[in-house]
């Protein structure tokens, strides 16, 4: 009998792990969903209230970042901040997917983490340029994230059968 022709039994506490792992997955989607929105309002606060500093201009993306954490405006260190633990929340999205290897989620989790630096890359762009284009590539680029997000929920409420792609 050839490997593949055996029966897949779960190893005991393999059903209870699968629903721990899935209930971190939809809780790790919502934080990040939760995060954007509030990232979302906080940047909308920014872009009314705050002013960037002329210094930070035309000095690059990276020291772009570092200037408005350490000298910008309490909003704008803020949404910097807030920024950077997007980043690192999508990335443990899209870690736990692939431990899980559920490739929808993964491909979801990859089009979150993408999303969310391209807004990242868009909002440092603007702080070290002025140029407004950086500031619509962050709103939709952090659109698109929000969409992921919902999508991901959705797609990974308790119940939902995947296809089996075995």
């Amino acid at each position: 009998m050839s490997r593949a022709a055996l029966p897949r039994f779960p190893a005991p506490g393999a059903a209870a792990g699968s629903a721990v792992q899935a209930r971190g997955l939809r809780a790790n989607a919502l934080a990040v969903l939760l995060m954007l929105v509030l990232q979302d309002a906080l940047g909308n606060w920014v872009g009314i209230a705050a002013r960037v500093p002329a210094a930070d201009r035309g000095r690059g993306i990276a020291v772009a970042f570092l200037r408005a954490v350490a000298a910008g405006p309490a909003g704008l260190a803020a949404h910097a901040l807030l920024g950077a633990l997007l980043i690192a929340g999508a990335l443990a999205f899209l870690l736990r997917a692939l431990a899980g290897r559920r490739a929808p989620l993964v491909a979801l989790a990859a089009a979150g983490l993408a999303s969310i630096s391209v807004a990242a890359l868009g909002g440092a762009r603007f702080v070290a340029t002025g140029q407004p284009g950086a500031t619509l590539a962050m709103a939709l680029a952090a659109a698109v994230a929000q969409l992921v997000y919902v999508v991901t929920l959705l797609f990974a409420m308790p119940g939902r059968r995947e296809p089996d792609t075995h």
